[in-house]
């Protein structure tokens, strides 16, 4: 096979394969048809070659692929689309192949007759020369789009290659000209519209390249004539400035000479009839979030295009895995521009990779130094941007400088709602969009109900430093915060109304914009005011996406603007909503410490000001989360029955019923919280919220409402249906995509139903999903409260040497973050567990007396059973039988008056456990019996089992 490429690499241009209609010149890479060459591409030629130097045999795909596509790695579907044009060339019917017949699986045979001979070249077929540009290297990445136009060019006479400026049109339109050019009898002629100082040259111009003799009258009749009779390929290049008279010329041209083709490259479609328009995409990048080594990442073209150009600068570049992730992060703000890609690989010597990173927000300075040989609008991106801004017309300018306010993508309303001024009527907004999509300086997502516009990052700061020349961005912020704060206080209605993903698709896609405008605000140049109407309004699309720091800091700077003097009620209630915030943000961020409740205290004080009852509800909802987190059970049951008593709403009287289940579980009345429990569960309140109602208390009350009978069921003794509780709650939480929802469901509920049921393994997943989500999203208490449950685990599973270090370090954070202080007994309990079974019971009882003294001084409850248990099983181990006994009975006392089936269940599991010993197995037997015949599910879970083998145990 390799002799016969060779062969053929240095065949004579006489040497002719004949076959039906055909003749095929191998050395001279063209095929003709009755004295005519054949249009077909240089890879469906180069296959065909290929196939008739081995006729009748079998030419497998691999050696058709890496004969057309040399040194490339493409998808076999390339090779099935140059088979296509072949035939097609070939006039061939493919349901009965005359030439090419596909073998399944394999690869294709040649089937037609076929000889070779030497003839004489016939004087119409020696291909004439062209004036393309030379290009020193290939294009990277653009394998696709130059077969896709090859293919176009052979069936419309008229294609456009439209794209932003950088993004390599020239470069792909030139590589399809090459490939192309042997298939036209008179060459290829390359036109450079860019240069041209009046539109009314272009037919001179074309004229002069085409060598035509000077003329005084019309030069597009001179050309027409001149043409009428070529097979020939006419390359535009760079029409966006002449693009009234490349398309009448190219019209002409097409009517009159039936030869000629036309390949065109714009940042707009020419609009003339039979025009095919093919739409250059960026170079293909990575997918967020991939963690990809280095060979992974330089399958994609922006990589490869990155690192050829690093590499080939001079410079001692190396990349390698380290670098992988951050030239992805380069390309991609770069939205995979060839051009720009290429200006910054050109930098990493001057900077290294890391320092072009930390310099993309300038990138218009960066992003200079060129190729000598380039253009010069092509030697700096700014040059380049500059060069499409300047076709524009003054309205558009005015239009595109507006939208670079907006930090991600924006609606058609929106883009209205922030150009109105700058557009003469506001119904003109989508005829501007129309415009400069058309221009390639505007992208557009059309797979959604409604179309969504971005400017591309390198555009967007172009257009920045335009408005900020103009001296237009104060009012252009404005009018985009006026627009975030309308829309933004709608979206307080539809947070329970909408699912997450839904509510999240509208809404959260603003919070770029949010931060644009609040940076503009609190500048020198800024409106302090506009700042702090804005915060107010995106408190809930912070919680929303979770992004509690970023809360907390922008509500902290917006109250340091308000003057403390001011009494204005419109003022008043911004301060109330920020200081709501700022209770729940502190909580979230370090835990519950005074500062939340504090925070809250001073929105309630306001609100009982403003006689502003909803405001009053949603303050005291926050002191009692606060307290509740805090420990201060009587303070938060004050708190929950004035909520209850405030209640007006459906909504409102769920959430009351929610808070009081809540503090009377934590109280240990557990019959009380399972009432008000059931009372909450028994509202359907989510089909008809008030507007504005679920956003006052910031999460979705739903999720919540799932959760927190789980633990309750449990202790009542319906272990599976508290499973089920637990399993729905978290995946509530799941599908709403909030993660602190999530973080809730799984480290309050989840993890301990399912360490005291015994699914240890489930557990672990559980624990080492809180873990992942708290630290992705910076959520702190969380990530040490699933180390907490880690340690736990490990106690739990016969580790103690492991899991007390890793408690007793997870317990003073836990301490030092005060969240959810209701949990602290809990991983009390395991850490004496832990060193009991290490033989350390002292220490254990220590620290089990301490949390008993401490669960009676604060009403802290519900926990007390399995205290009393563990302190006699301390003494159990220690062999002071008779005391255990005693702390024993304790235990089983206070979970009969609970109503806690299954820590009574712990209790008498332990008591046996004691009686055996000294000898009264047919009494503890009984008494294990009495309790396990009340269960009526759970018996696989782990207690259950064991009681049922202590039953069957011999007497």
């Amino acid at each position: 096979m390799e002799g016969k490429a060779l062969l053929n690499a240095t065949a004579a241009p006489n040497l002719a394969t004949s076959f039906g209609e055909f003749r095929l010149y191998p050395g001279r890479h063209l095929l003709v048809k009755d004295q005519e060459p054949v249009a077909v591409g240089s890879r469906a030629l180069e296959i065909l070659i290929a196939l008739t130097e081995r006729p009748g045999e079998l030419v497998t795909k691999d050696e058709l692929i890496s004969r057309a596509w040399p040194n490339t790695i493409v998808e076999e579907s390339n090779l099935r689309a140059q088979i296509a044009v072949l035939r097609k060339a070939l006039g061939e019917d493919q349901s009965a192949a005359r030439y090419i017949a596909a073998v399944p699986s394999r690869g294709y045979r040649f089937i037609a007759p076929l000889s070779r001979s030497e003839v004489k070249i016939h004087p119409v077929e020696e291909a004439a020369p062209n004036n393309l540009p030379k290009q020193l290297t290939r294009p990277i990445g653009r394998e696709e789009a130059i077969g896709i136009l090859e293919g176009r060019i052979q069936r419309f006479r008229l294609v456009t290659v439209v794209g932003p400026g950088g993004i390599g049109k020239t470069t792909v339109g030139v590589r399809v000209a090459e490939e192309l050019s042997s298939s036209y009898q008179h060459g290829v002629c390359f036109v450079d519209l860019a240069p041209l100082s009046h539109p009314s040259s272009l037919p001179s111009v074309l004229a002069s390249l085409l060598r035509l003799p000077e003329i005084t009258g019309d030069p597009i009749s001179l050309v027409s004539a001149h043409l009428r009779d070529k097979h020939m390929l006419l390359v535009f290049d760079n029409c966006e400035l002449v693009l009234d008279a490349a398309a009448r010329l190219a019209e002409t041209l097409l009517r009159e000479a039936p030869g000629i083709s036309v390949l065109a490259t714009s940042r707009e479609a020419l609009r003339v009839e039979g025009e095919s328009v093919y739409r250059l995409p960026p170079l293909d990048m990575p997918p967020l979030g991939a963690g990809l080594t280095a060979a992974d990442a330089l399958a994609f073209p922006a990589i490869r295009l990155f690192v050829d150009r690093a590499t080939s600068s001079g410079s001692e570049y190396a990349f390698d895995d380290d670098e992988a992730p951050i030239v992805t992060h380069i390309c991609r703000q770069l939205d995979g521009i060839a051009l720009a890609i290429e200006l910054a690989a050109g930098r990493v010597e001057a900077f290294g990779t890391r320092g072009i990173a930390e310099l993309l927000n300038d990138r218009l300075r960066l992003l200079t130094g060129g190729r000598r040989t380039a253009l010069p609008r092509h030697q700096t991106l700014a040059a380049m941007i500059d060069w499409s801004y300047g076709a524009l017309s003054t309205e558009e300018q005015t239009v595109l400088r507006a939208l670079a306010a907006f930090a991600g993508e924006f609606s058609r309303e929106a883009a209205a709602a922030v150009t109105f001024d700058s557009v003469a009527n506001e119904r003109d907004a989508p005829v501007q969009l129309a415009q400069l999509v058309a221009k390639s300086l505007l992208a557009v997502d059309t797979h959604g109900k409604a179309a969504r516009y971005r400017l591309l990052d390198t555009t967007r700061a172009f257009a920045l430093s335009k408005l900020q020349e103009e001296g237009e961005v104060g009012p252009v912020v404005q009018r985009l915060a006026k627009y975030l704060c309308e829309t933004l206080e709608h979206s307080h209605e539809e947070i329970e109304t909408l699912s997450s993903e839904e509510w999240l698709s509208k809404y959260g896609t603003h919070i770029n914009n949010v931060r644009y405008v609040l940076d503009w605000a609190y500048s020198d140049d800024g409106d302090t005011e506009m700042g702090i109407a804005l915060t107010v309004a995106a408190v809930p699309l912070w919680y929303q996406l979770s992004l509690v720091d970023e809360c907390l800091a922008c509500v902290q700077r917006a109250l340091l603007g308000v003057d403390p003097g001011e009494r204005r009620d419109g003022r008043a209630r911004q301060v109330m909503h920020l200081y709501r915030a700022l209770g729940l943000a502190q909580a979230f961020k370090v835990g519950f410490a005074p500062q939340a409740p504090a925070a809250f205290a001073k929105a309630l004080e306001i609100a009982e000001h403003l006689g502003d009852i909803d405001a009053q509800a949603e303050a005291l909802w926050g002191l009692w989360v606060a307290q509740v987190g805090m420990g201060e059970y009587r303070a938060s049951l004050d708190n929950a029955d004035r909520f209850v008593r405030l209640a007006q709403s459906g909504l409102d009287k769920f959430i009351g019923d929610r808070m009081l289940s809540m503090t009377l579980f934590c109280t240990g009345d557990f019959r009380g919280a399972r009432r008000h429990a059931d009372l909450m569960l028994a509202r359907d309140v989510f089909t008809d919220i008030p507007p504005g109602g679920s956003v006052r208390f910031r999460f979705g009350q739903s999720v919540s409402a799932r959760i927190q009978p789980a633990q309750l069921l449990w202790m009542q003794g319906f272990p599976d249906q508290a499973v089920r509780a637990a399993a729905a709650a978290v995946e509530a939480a799941r599908t709403s995509g909030h993660a602190i929802s999530l973080c809730e469901a799984l480290a309050r509920w989840s993890c301990p139903i399912l360490v005291h049921v015994g699914d240890l393994a489930t557990a672990d997943s559980a624990i080492t999903e809180l873990l992942d989500l708290a630290k992705l999203n910076g959520l702190g208490p969380w990530e040490v409260f699933g180390r907490c449950w880690k340690a736990a685990l490990l106690i739990q599973r016969g580790l103690p040497e492991r899991g007390v270090p890793l408690l007793r370090n997870g317990l003073a954070d836990l301490r030092r973050v005060k969240l959810f202080n209701l949990y602290n007994v809990r991983f009390v309990c395991s850490l004496a567990e832990g060193l009991a079974s290490l033989g350390e019971h002292a220490e254990a009882r220590a620290l089990v007396d301490a949390a008993i003294g401490s669960s009676e001084e604060k009403d802290e409850l519900w926990y007390i059973t399995e205290l009393y248990r563990l302190k006699g099983d301390i003494f159990f181990q220690r062999g002071d039988g008779d005391i255990a006994e005693r702390f024993y009975l304790q235990s089983i006392e206070l979970a009969r008056q609970q109503d806690a089936l299954s820590l009574e269940l712990r209790g008498v599991m332990s008591l046996a456990r004691s009686s055996r010993g000294r000898g009264d197995r047919i009494g503890a037997r009984e008494l294990l019996a009495a309790v396990y015949d009340r269960f009526s599910e759970g018996f696989d879970t782990a207690d259950l089992r064991t009681a049922r083998a202590m039953l069957t145990e011999n007497p």
